[in-house]
């Protein structure tokens, strides 16, 4: 069977890019033929673009008006940026490589109406995981991203809002854009509650697609990742977007109790208060970082996932001026440990013979629903 998935593969982020290719790699041990569709909208696109400035602001109508300012107004504005982006040049490369060696695409796609105008041919089209139907970022916002093309039977799987609740502004379109699904999965709990307040009874929640394959499976991936010469399970794992306070007081506190190195896998931002800085990891070595830590501290998703893939003890904070941490709740809520999110002190210890029952039940629905949702 053809099956063409549709997600946020290609925009420089961990989760992003691992979620995109276990959703393919579990679907193509189904025996199916599988492409990621190569949806590149602008905001994706411009990433890693030295001159790159958002639509809207004062600064983008000034440069839209006289091109060649930008090459003046945007190193001033963004002077710290511009040094960021050249000194984690080498981790843009990492994920440029691991797209180009591990996710199969189908021909690249710049907007919602090329999607529209020639539809890429399959059987079914998956759209999911990640963040896509999330309102608050441009993707939630657009049409490509809701399957807005095509034939093919249309299905999701765990797709998130990201959000608890949709501003109202947004409702009716993404009523409008769901109601083409044949079935929906969703992420989240609260994923399934913003369904049934705009109608849909049927959505049911699965698990992230990480937790689709397993932690042999992972390892065997990663071991192919850049060794940084670190003692296994001793050292300490942060991924701080923001160099968050809250998290440097409470690695502070975890490094006087555990005497271990604190290592910050970086995105542009250098992190002060950790003893290493990694500026180059790919997906490969975000996986194998945390696979060999003793723990993590983190803002993300996904490195909560694969803390538990892996069995580590970790602790989350969600993103400061961000209304996305529902996502991080509901899993820990999932596996019974609330108290992991905004902790304020070291923890016991974990126990994962009791979260691995609970994972490994809504692994097994969640397998289920997919391919109930494909065949029926």
């Amino acid at each position: 069977m053809n099956t063409d998935t549709i997600t946020c593969h290609n925009v420089y982020n961990y989760g992003a890019s691992l979620q995109a290719y276990a959703l393919q790699h579990y679907l193509e041990s189904l025996g199916h033929d599988v492409k990621i569709i190569d949806f590149q909208p602008w905001f994706h696109r411009d990433r890693y673009k030295p001159f790159f400035i958002s639509p809207g602001g004062r600064l983008y109508s000034i440069c839209k008006a006289c091109p060649p300012l930008k090459y003046i107004l945007v190193p001033l504005k963004y002077r710290s940026r511009l040094i960021s982006m050249v000194k984690t040049w080498g981790r843009k490369k990492t994920f440029d490589d691991f797209t180009k060696q591990y996710l199969s695409l189908t021909c690249r796609y710049n907007t919602s109406e090329e999607l529209k105008a020639n539809p890429p041919h399959a059987d079914v089209y998956i759209a999911g995981s990640d963040q896509i139907w999330n309102t608050e970022s441009y993707n939630g916002k657009e049409p490509g991203y809701y399957l807005d093309f095509g034939t093919a039977k249309k299905i999701s799987y765990a797709a998130s809002f990201a959000v608890s609740e949709i501003q109202e502004e947004w409702r009716p379109f993404v009523k409008s854009q769901l109601s083409h699904f044949q079935h929906i999965s969703v992420r989240e709990k609260t994923g399934v509650s913003i369904l049934k307040s705009m109608g849909f009874q049927n959505g049911v929640q699965v698990v992230d697609p990480v937790f689709l394959l397993g932690a042999d499976e992972w390892k065997t991936l990663a071991h192919k990742a850049k060794d940084y010469g670190l003692k296994e399970n001793n050292y300490i794992v942060v991924y701080d977007f923001l160099n968050d306070e809250r998290i440097a007081a409470f690695v502070k506190k975890l490094k006087e109790h555990t005497n271990m190195t604190v290592v910050s896998i970086n995105d542009f931002n250098i992190l002060p208060y950790v003893d290493i800085n990694i500026n180059d990891a790919g997906p490969l070595e975000f996986v194998s970082l945390i696979s060999k830590a003793a723990a993590v501290v983190c803002s993300s998703f996904h490195a909560s996932a694969f803390s538990l893939i892996f069995k580590k003890p970790f602790y989350v904070f969600p993103l400061i001026g961000q209304n996305n941490s529902s996502r991080m709740e509901d899993l820990l809520n999932l596996i019974g440990h609330h108290e992991r999110f905004m902790p304020d002190e070291i923890l016991d210890d974990m126990d994962y013979d009791a979260i691995q029952f609970v994972l490994d039940k809504e692994i097994g629905k969640s397998k289920d629903v997919l391919q109930s949702f494909i065949k029926s």
